[in-house]
């Protein structure tokens, strides 16, 4: 039984009205406005509760209705914003009664030098701010003028704003105005000079030399005064920069307080004699962060080896620069820990790691089982330990012989099977695959449906399956054969269908037959590997939020993009208007469609002609208009006409 459209599209996310939404939101600009305001209601709407709110962001009380839009000319705004806009227009906008139209004017790149000089002294600071948050700022002149009587927030929007010159910034950090912010914006402005950076080293606070302590391109100078700050933090980030000088690094390395000296032991921009000295320190976390340095020589690890405190001695047997012999004698360390890390270190001699078998923990054990190094007889003894993890660790091993092989494959344990059968690096025979295949556990037989060095034969015995998850896994592997793949798609289940789309290497008659499922329907609709064939198959289905999807895809074809530019749903046909693949000619028609949320989508498709952004600029229904006069696209005659326009409504 078809399931009902609306139910279906709202489990998916996407119902008509989230639809209609989207495709007025993305073919129209939105001013957002913090502002809201409200009229006083002698009585309640009849019929309605209290609280209850409407599309049009009307919150409704009993006594009151509290409107978060605002009454925006919002066609001249667009108008405003759009860089094609005449320079005519624009200067008469500029000029214009309403600080949003005069903010978005301010905003556009393409302003002329007299105008900016003339927004710089708006009366409204929002303008103001707007034009200095701009990629194109006003000249030296105006901005020095601006500085000398602007407000904080105004020095704060143009140390935030990288187009910022650097002579400005400079200015800035001169004061006589200071707050935190601005501070910190000029701290963060790549194009702050070493003077301004030297300045703020003197006067920032905290916060703001923190940041400067961890700055890859700090002065020297500035380098010297936050190595000597009073404040442990500044000082920490300092002795922890990459960048920071050694011979700073090496009076960091004096320093009373336990964190700097750790920091300096962490940076491999430390010198090695610097290292040295602090693998003396009294204080364990110095000497672990030494031991933990790969720049620290052999010898200075080799005497961390030796320290009593084990974290110290592990993370030396961590260390590449340690030297064999001492990872050798530490095979024997009492810590388990310290023999993990001699087990793991790359420089650790296959002697070394021999000698380790005998070691009777289980964390040593499991990493010995997971080396390719061992003897058939090392492996074959770990084959039978009585821990379950080491054995796991030991199945995913790529060195195993035929013997360790079979016997893994009947370990009483189902993890230690499923990773053997998951093993695609080991050499296992056919007929233990054979065998893995007929495990009465799922999950030995699921972690085989995913290795692709199975055999097809064996793999299409799998596709009978009782357990989803098996058949779900197989889906994925690129090993099946052809027909195998095909009785996978005929499947009824969803996790099926999923993993199948995942491929990426489905031939057209499978993608075909996969669009007969509902769910998996609007899968292929969304993606970009979706072939047109398939999309004109989905195009034909009874779901109308099915086709709007199909009708936004790029990669339709003409004869398509036809068929659904005319289908009687209008939220398909505004997804054609919105497509940048439609033919002139097409979207000439939908321009003209009865509804006003295909003219809509219309008027804000980039690859809408000259001639149809005209004869919608012209559109009776000013979102419309609003829709053409945001078009990058729209002539600079038509954006004219556009500027002109009056029409306000609520809206954002």
């Amino acid at each position: 039984m078809r399931e009902d459209a609306s139910k279906r599209d709202k489990r998916k996310g996407r119902t008509l009205t989230e639809i209609a939404f989207r495709s007025v939101s993305t073919g129209l600009i939105c001013c957002l406005i913090p502002l809201s305001f409200s009229f006083a209601s002698n009585l309640p709407a009849r019929g309605q509760s209290a609280s209850e709110t409407d599309v049009l962001g009307v919150h409704k009380s009993s006594n009151s209705v509290t409107i978060d839009t605002f009454p925006l000319a919002a066609v001249k705004i667009a108008a405003a914003a759009n860089p094609n806009t005449p320079p005519a227009s624009l200067t008469k906008l500029a000029a214009d009664s309403s600080s949003f139209v005069r903010r978005a004017v301010a905003s556009n790149p393409k302003l002329s030098e007299e105008l900016k000089e003339k927004l710089a002294v708006d009366s409204d600071q929002t303008v103001v701010e707007s034009l200095l948050k701009s990629s194109s700022l006003p000249n030296l002149s105006t901005l020095d003028k601006l500085l000398a009587a602007s407000t904080p927030r105004i020095r704060e929007t143009l140390a935030a704003n990288e187009n910022t010159p650097t002579v400005i910034l400079a200015k800035l950090s001169q004061g006589p105005i200071y707050t935190e912010y601005l501070l910190l914006s000029l701290a963060r402005n790549p194009h702050s000079g070493p003077d301004v950076t030297t300045r703020l080293v003197r006067i920032g606070d905290r916060l703001v030399r923190t940041f400067l302590a961890r700055s890859a391109k700090l002065p020297a100078a500035c380098f010297v005064a936050l190595a000597n700050d009073g404040d442990l933090g500044v000082r920490s980030m300092v002795a922890a920069n990459p960048h920071c000088p050694q011979t700073l690094l090496d009076l960091l390395a004096k320093d009373a307080n336990t964190i700097v000296r750790e920091a300096v032991a962490l940076n491999q921009s430390t010198s090695k004699a610097t290292l040295a000295k602090l693998a003396g320190d009294s204080h364990q976390d110095v000497r672990q962060a030494v031991a933990g340095n790969y720049t620290s020589e052999a010898q200075v690890v080799g005497s961390l080896s030796k320290d009593q405190n084990e974290t110290v001695r592990a993370l030396a047997a961590a260390n590449p620069n340690i030297d064999p012999t001492i990872l050798h004698a530490l095979a024997k360390d009492s810590s388990a820990a310290v023999r993990c890390a001699v087990a793991l270190n790359s420089n650790t001699k296959v002697d070394t790691i021999k000698s380790l078998m005998g070691d009777g923990t289980i964390a040593v054990m499991q990493i010995l089982a997971a080396q390719p190094v061992l003897e058939a007889a090392d492996y074959e003894k770990l084959a039978v330990c009585t821990s379950p993890l080491v054995r796991l660790n030991l199945a995913n091993n790529p060195a195993l012989s035929e013997s360790v092989i079979k016997i893994l494959a009947q370990d009483q344990d189902a993890r230690v099977r499923a990773s053997l059968a998951h093993n695609a690096r080991a050499k296992v025979s056919e007929e233990v695959f054979i065998a893995l295949s007929k495990d009465h556990d799922a999950l030995v037989r699921e972690a085989l449906a995913v290795n692709a060095k199975v055999p097809a034969t064996t793999l299409t015995a799998l596709s009978q399956d009782d357990a989803i998850t098996v058949q779900t896994a197989l889906a994925a592997n690129p090993n099946i054969a052809g027909e195998t793949l095909m009785a996978l798609v005929n499947s009824d289940c969803g996790a099926i269908r999923r993993a199948l789309l995942q491929r990426g290497d489905l031939p057209e008659v499978a993608l075909a037959k996969l669009t007969a499922a509902e769910e998996i329907k609007f899968i292929l609709a969304g993606r970009a590997q979706t072939s047109p064939s398939v999309l004109a198959m989905l195009a034909k289905d009874a779901d109308p939020s099915l086709r709007s999807q199909v009708a936004a895809q790029g990669k339709l074809s003409p004869e398509t993009l036809k068929i659904l530019a005319s289908d009687k749903s209008q939220y398909v046909r505004a997804a054609c208007a919105g497509n940048r693949a439609i033919s002139a000619e097409l979207l000439n028609a939908l321009a003209l469609d009865a509804q006003a949320l295909v003219r809509a989508r219309a008027a804000g498709n980039p690859s809408a002609s000259a001639e149809t952004l005209t004869l919608l600029a012209q559109d009776k229904n000013p979102e419309i208009r609003r829709a053409a006069a945001a078009n990058l696209t729209t002539p600079a005659t038509t954006l004219a006409l556009l500027a002109e326009d009056n029409e306000t409504w609520l809206t954002k």
